[in-house]
């Protein structure tokens, strides 16, 4: 109901309900933000948590360890480390070439859209 909201098919009153469930005094627990994001890159991101990216209950979800050592060896990278990769099984050729459709075009929208607005606007992937 919330990203229903937030894409603009529910009325304003149903938005500010959900947002109360959800809500905290100032500073105190999360806080929600909106981030615009291609409907391409939301569709490819959907897909990887269709495909078990993460796990667990709703309120109780985690990463996938073999998701987590990727996001750990990024968090390395993106710290000036160097990491070296080893793929140990192709699994599915047809989802990884899915996949990395998905990406590619949700990379491709998001710089379409941002040269189009002439500024930072959607998150490329």
């Amino acid at each position: 109901m919330l990203l229903a909201a937030l894409i603009g098919t529910v009325p304003s009153t149903a938005l500010l309900e959900e947002m109360k469930k959800v809500s905290y005094p100032a500073n105190q627990g999360p806080g929600l933000v909106a981030y615009n994001i291609t409907r391409s890159g939301y569709e490819y991101l959907m897909r990887l948590i269709d495909l078990g990216i993460v796990e667990g209950m709703l309120g109780a979800m985690d990463l996938s360890p073999q998701v987590k050592e990727i996001f750990e060896a990024l968090h390395v990278v993106a710290a000036g480390g160097d990491v070296k990769i080893e793929i140990k099984s192709r699994g599915n050729p047809d989802i990884v070439h899915e996949l990395q459709r998905r990406i590619e075009q949700a990379g491709r929208d998001a710089n379409e859209i941002n040269a189009k607005a002439g500024y930072y606007l959607t998150a490329v992937p």
